[in-house]
């Protein structure tokens, strides 16, 4: 990384509220802090290595948040660190992200991502990667594992149309971070498979369509 973590001065009172009032729910708030770090916070530097969080960002994620900063810290720490660690691995053992199955390993990949940083909806990851694979196949285009993982990310991201996701999407350069994946060969990808802007707000248009149709069929069976 190309700054150390030095861990922030933290009152005393937050780690009391820590342990009484967090510390059985601290999956969950580690789900909302590192949701709100990815959407809001770029902690990847101009080239593409990752930095560590300054003071003043973890004071805003605290605040927006309203969760201690021992929290923040711990849960953003720990992250980035296991970030560091993962991407090391991949770059010492490359012939991991070789495989005739792709599909598969899209998958498996797609599992511990989101095990690190839980923010897209996984199930419907496993959709779109299964529809990404279909659409490489008729393409006869095979670009690297990683490189499908980040698309079939971004695609996720992109339709999600939960109300705390729909407005505030995850920072492009955060999510190639996290799967190893070049700006080159994510927007080359992306762009062979015909997701450029147009068509993204064509799908966007398309995605909320569908939302309203299946909201009115289900308003339909209640009444």
């Amino acid at each position: 990384m190309t700054q150390t973590l030095k861990k922030p001065d933290i009152e005393a009172q937050d780690v009391n509220e820590y342990y009484t009032k967090y510390f059985k729910d601290t999956e969950a708030l580690r789900l909302v802090v590192l949701d709100y770090l990815f959407r809001n916070i770029g902690f990847v530097t101009s080239k593409e290595k990752i930095r560590a969080i300054t003071d003043s960002e973890y004071i805003q994620i605290s605040k927006a948040l309203n969760v201690p900063r021992v929290l923040v810290y711990r849960f953003i720490t720990r992250f980035l660190v296991n970030l560091v660690r993962i991407r090391k691995f991949f770059k010492q053992n490359a012939n991991l992200l070789t495989s005739k199955h792709q599909g598969i390993k899209v998958r498996i990949y797609l599992h511990k991502f989101h095990r690190l940083a839980p923010v897209f909806d996984y199930r419907r990851a496993r959709e779109n990667a299964r529809r990404l694979q279909l659409k490489l196949d008729h393409l006869c285009f095979r670009p690297q594992i990683m490189t499908q993982v980040a698309v079939v990310v971004f695609v996720t991201d992109l339709l999600d149309d939960c109300s705390s996701r729909s407005e505030c999407k995850i920072i492009q350069s955060n999510l190639r971070v996290l799967c190893s994946c070049s700006a080159y060969a994510f927007h080359r990808t992306r762009n062979k498979i015909g997701l450029t802007v147009n068509y993204k707000k064509d799908l966007i248009f398309k995605n909320l369509i569908l939302n309203k149709i299946n909201e009115c069929e289900k308003n339909g069976r209640t009444s």
